[in-house]
């Protein structure tokens, strides 16, 4: 079994530091605010995680950062492929050449690393010719060709290897960054892609549909507002047009794709980045995080709102989370996933817990570490392969 393996080194950079993406120039600015790689740890966790499940075929790869780097420090079988941009800033014509000259070395499979800009890039190089599978590191990730952490991509591989994964066709979407400054979300579906899919292990495409339910999302605001709202306390709202509606109420202004802070009535920061929130954290009492779910995935934590790091949540607690969703989003989630880039914490925050769902209207979620969902999720699939 021969599969391709490509990183996108910058990928994911920009999330933590309040960035949409790290498309082009946003590179730059997210370097300029601190911002730390993503990419490389994603690489290792999966492949160590195929070497701990005894992967037995070759990993071909882009040579340095783009992938052959991590190859060789975990002591995979691999096979380097020459990309001269590779030692440098990599752009996306470096993606696609990797993936061209993968391709044509002969593969079965072709992984990466990366969010939605690099699935673009790797649909478009390899037209169609194999199946892929993505690692999810970047700030967006809307597309179906995801696994749910780098754990999964590697149970996913080993299935591939042992013919027990299904091909399924996914999509594969992406943002325009442009339009996200400005503050709107417009997502655009550019291709279809043959992905290996084992049940539960595989992100489906973000749902585009659930924008409505306005008068759900008031009274789940209203509600959040009588009910869990103290003067003393900071909260930290995070993006979507759900926590938006609580500021709305309260006839305040807030980023719809931003995290802002709100305290005693008032709005104490905006867009901000993980260093600005720990920042407040320090400066005010009893803080808050107020997020929402991410319809059709489940996602709570680790996709799109990245400004809650690991060091976030851990400084707010696990009993200081406030989850709001309509019913709607809720609507054939068997459970909700977090992936805050620390597998421990993922696993700390496992559980149960309370969802806003209307006004006076609450139910119970259960909640699953992405990094390793078979151990707390009973599956009816005998699609699994052996460890």
């Amino acid at each position: 079994m021969r599969i391709g393996f490509i990183v996108n080194p910058v990928a994911g950079m920009g999330g933590s530091v309040g960035l949409k993406g790290t498309d082009g120039s946003l590179y730059y600015e997210a370097l300029r605010r601190g911002a730390r790689p993503v990419a490389p740890e994603r690489a290792l966790r999966f492949l160590k995680e195929l070497k701990r499940r005894h992967f037995h075929g070759v990993i071909i790869s882009a040579n340095h950062s783009m992938g052959c780097d991590y190859v060789r420090e975990v002591g995979l079988h691999h096979e380097c492929i020459d990309i001269p941009a590779a030692k440098g800033l990599t752009r996306r014509e470096d993606t696609m050449a990797a993936a061209r000259k993968i391709l044509s070395s002969g593969i079965d499979l072709l992984t990466f690393v990366g969010g939605d800009g690099t699935a673009r890039d790797i649909v478009e190089a390899v037209d169609g010719d194999v199946p892929i599978l993505g690692i999810p590191a970047g700030v967006k990730m809307y597309s179906g060709v995801f696994s749910l952490s780098p754990e999964a991509a590697a149970l996913i591989v080993r299935g591939f290897e042992e013919g027990v994964t299904a091909i399924e066709v996914g999509e594969v979407a992406d943002a325009d960054e442009e339009s996200i400054r400005k503050g709107i979300l417009r997502v655009r579906r550019f291709a279809l892609a043959r992905t290996p899919v084992i049940e539960g292990l595989l992100v489906p495409t973000k749902d585009f549909g659930s924008g409505g339910d306005e008068e759900e999302k008031v009274g789940i605001a209203q509600y959040f507002i009588e009910e869990y709202l103290r003067p003393q306390s900071l909260y930290l709202l995070g993006p979507g047009t759900t926590i938006k509606a609580i500021t709305d109420v309260l006839g305040l202004r807030k980023t719809l794709l931003g995290v802002d802070a709100l305290y005693n009535g008032r709005i104490v920061g905006t867009d901000l980045g993980e260093k600005e929130i720990l920042e407040l954290i320090e400066k005010f009492d009893d803080p808050h995080i107020v997020v929402t779910v991410i319809g059709a995935q489940g996602y709570i934590f680790g996709r799109g709102n990245q400004q809650f790091s690991s060091a976030v949540i851990r400084h707010v607690g696990k009993k200081r989370i406030h989850v709001l969703a309509t019913e709607s989003k809720l609507r054939g989630l068997k459970y909700l996933l977090v992936d805050s880039g620390d597998p421990e914490l993922d696993k700390e925050l496992a559980g149960h817990i309370r969802v806003i769902t209307g006004y006076r209207e609450e139910t119970v979620m259960s909640v699953v570490p992405a990094c390793c969902p078979e151990n707390y999720v009973k599956t009816t699939s005998s699609r699994l392969p052996s460890s």
